[in-house]
């Protein structure tokens, strides 16, 4: 399906984890991850969706029109993806 990624930044010591969702650059991947094909893998109060608990720094390669069609759709991955099959 895709590719994932760990994001980090200087702001928190390149180390992961929840502090990295109070960064600019968590701030800044949140708006604009789609534009180049990146959803957020674990959003926040989707824990009992995903199986997984909220993770702000890990994000999954979709490409660009799946992104896209994603943020328009309004749901997260998981849901979106469920409705593909």
């Amino acid at each position: 399906m895709g590719t994932t990624i760990d994001f980090s930044s200087p702001e928190v010591n390149y180390s992961l984890g929840i502090n990295f969702s109070r960064t600019k650059a968590s701030k800044w991947l949140e708006q604009n991850a789609w534009k180049y094909g990146f959803v957020l893998s674990y959003p926040k109060g989707y824990e009992s969706v995903t199986g997984y608990s909220y993770e702000s720094w890990h994000y999954r390669y979709i490409g660009r029109s799946n992104a896209e069609a994603l943020k328009k759709s309004g749901k997260i991955l998981e849901l979106w993806l469920r409705e593909k099959q």
